[in-house]
């Protein structure tokens, strides 16, 4: 993806299918393009589908220990633990917007403060700082 994918993003929730280990395997690649463009919001890890198969809750997964990231079991399907996932992301995210320290998040700050507007009395009128030509002989 492309960094503008990115973009005034406070969290992330990343999200594997607990039945397609493909999408598991996937969240390597997922969380080091995130980081490299984004690498100081929250992330949060999504285990998907536990509705089809209970005791993947009782699971232990190694990417979320190595990278010390929140794990949430969820079914959208019926709606277990959906509603706590994204007050959890919320919270963390404006947690994040309103302490971050992220040179990028500084960055568009700067931006979005900047009027790039001026206004016409502000612009300076060349024929009263004189001209910048040398009189001619």
């Amino acid at each position: 993806m492309h960094a503008s994918y990115y973009h005034k993003a406070h969290a992330c929730i990343m999200v594997f299918d607990v039945q397609r280990k493909v999408t598991y395997r996937n969240l390597g690649t997922w969380y080091a393009e995130l980081r490299e463009f984004r690498p100081e919001i929250p992330c949060i890890v999504v285990a998907n589908k536990i509705d089809a198969d209970r005791k993947m809750t009782q699971k232990s997964f190694n990417f979320t220990k190595k990278f010390s990231l929140p794990l949430y079991f969820v079914s959208a399907a019926d709606g277990t633990n959906v509603v706590k996932l994204f007050n959890d992301a919320i919270r963390l995210a404006v947690s994040y917007k309103q302490n971050s320290r992220d040179f990028m998040d500084e960055v568009l700050q700067e931006l979005e403060n900047f009027d790039l507007e001026q206004k016409e009395e502000d612009v300076p009128d060349p024929e009263q700082h004189g001209s910048t030509e040398s009189p001619s002989s």
